[in-house]
């Protein structure tokens, strides 16, 4: 008689509720771009405050670095898509259920919490208190998007994932009708590509554009942001049916420089928009948003997946996933610590005579370590409840 496996021992009270370890290379790359959003948003949030003076150059290369955003769809993707491939080869309708209810009780409950103490806790604007129903029903992203317009600004890129999943039934049926793997990545490539035929729809629409107009009106909507989560399902797909051919391609030192040197190019135009010329930057960015970045990963993620070198072993380090983990909790309150402890505090350093080569690094590490303390307590009082709760009805 064949003893059942035992199932792995659940974490104590104080322990994590790790994330998936299938590709640990994906975790470091995760607390890059979770680095890569924090340090924009401080320096946003001293750009807006003039005494907080920084240097032009350093605000340029600091908002330039806005890829860790576009990293987190990209992955988002490629989770729904590794799901959307097993719905295809099985049953279906179950793996897609299993997904809803594994994003309701993951996501949800923390989310909820964060936007209700941020409204109880600090007084409200007029406009702030008539778009609260769009925040509540995570369409954030569609709302005048502005401090004095919603609460939770950053809430728009979870609005713009949790519009993409709603989407997924319809593109889950698409590809189930069609008969071969060669056409439905052939549709996700088109449906990649179309992102930038939607921008620049945009983009002729309104011309001429002033100041940041462009940029509220495509960086932060579905309509002209969705490729990125699309990439990540067709990196889903190609990973699933070709990764071993592709891991054994990758092998060789010349076929990852195939991939290595115009990750590298990708990296250098996202960073240096200017390299065109200013007059052509909004079309610069036409591309960056979106199209440059998904390609950039979509050369990357495979390199880290399938990869052994120096890189990939300091990425996949086991304290990637623990922090990872905590990841989802960091991003929602990083702002908040930002705006009313932070910031003053550098105030407060600043009228004492601190330079700014000092405040930016020690607000820098201190939003990070500080949002990743409450994202721990966040994860232990909140998070982990709720993934008990969905284990339950899962069941």
């Amino acid at each position: 008689m064949t003893a059942e496996p035992e199932k792995p021992a659940r974490p104590g009270f104080f322990g994590l509720e790790l994330l998936d370890n299938r590709y640990p290379a994906l975790h470091g790359l995760r607390i890059v771009a979770i680095l890569s959003v924090i340090q924009i948003h401080v320096t946003w949030d001293f750009h807006d405050h003039p005494a907080l003076d920084l240097p032009d150059w350093f605000v340029d290369r600091s908002f330039a670095a806005f890829m860790g955003m576009d990293c987190f769809f990209v992955l988002s993707g490629f989770l729904i898509g590794s799901i959307l491939l097993r719905s295809i080869d099985t049953s279906g309708t179950q793996q897609i259920r299993r997904f809803y209810l594994r994003r309701m009780f993951r996501t949800f409950p923390s989310y909820y919490i964060v936007l209700t103490l941020l409204v109880l806790a600090f007084p409200m604007t007029a406009h702030q208190r008539e778009h609260l129903p769009y925040e509540y029903t995570y369409l954030t992203n569609f709302a005048p998007l502005g401090r004095r317009n919603v609460v939770m600004l950053w809430g728009w890129s979870l609005s713009l994932e949790e519009q993409f999943y709603l989407a997924v039934p319809l593109l889950f049926v698409v590809l189930r009708k069609l008969s071969t793997d060669r056409a439905r990545i052939a549709l996700l490539a088109l449906l990649t590509a179309s992102g930038l035929a939607a921008r620049f729809y945009v983009y002729f629409r309104g011309a001429p554009w002033h100041g940041v107009e462009l940029y509220e009106a495509v960086y932060f909507r579905t309509f002209t942001r969705y490729d990125t989560l699309v990439a990540g399902v067709l990196l889903a797909f190609v990973h699933a049916r070709h990764g071993d051919r592709i891991g054994k391609w990758l092998e060789h030192p010349a076929h990852r420089a195939l991939l290595s040197v115009p990750a590298a190019g990708l990296a250098w135009v996202l960073l240096y928009p200017e390299l065109f010329g200013e007059e052509n930057k909004p079309i610069t960015n036409l591309f960056r948003w979106g199209t440059l970045t998904s390609l950039f990963y979509l050369a990357v993620v495979p390199m880290l997946i399938h990869g052994s070198g120096p890189i990939t072993r300091l990425l996949s380090l086991p304290i990637w996933r623990r922090l990872a983990t905590l990841g989802y909790g960091v991003y929602l309150v990083q702002i908040p610590l930002l705006d009313h402890l932070l910031v003053p505090i550098a105030f407060g350093m600043h009228r004492h005579g601190v330079s700014m080569l000092v405040i930016w690094p020690v607000t820098f590490f201190g939003t990070v370590v500080l949002s990743f303390a409450i994202g721990y307590l966040m994860h232990i009082l909140i998070e982990k409840p709720s993934l008990r709760i969905r284990e339950w009805l899962a069941a």
